[in-house]
């Protein structure tokens, strides 16, 4: 037996319910109410990594910026 779960628009529960319990291998139908937040972009999500980062000095460690690319790459061929 496996479990499946979708995620439907609140309008859509109903009627999704009704067609799921007329099928006939569909042991139980449970409906969960779940809070969805706001989806974040990408431009957003950097955005908030840098504002926290802000003040960290997080490169200062770093003379020779050519040098510390060359050295993550061979990390890459690994």
């Amino acid at each position: 037996m496996a479990k499946l779960i979708v995620t439907v628009d609140d309008d859509g529960v109903e009627s999704l319910k009704d067609i799921l319990r007329n099928i006939s291998y569909v042991r139980e139908v449970v409906v969960a109410e779940i809070a969805l937040h706001d989806p974040i972009s990408q431009y957003e999500k950097i955005k908030n990594i840098l504002n926290n980062a802000e003040g960290k000095r997080l490169f200062d460690d770093i003379t020779d910026p050519v040098e510390w690319q060359r050295d993550i790459r061979k990390e890459w061929d690994s």
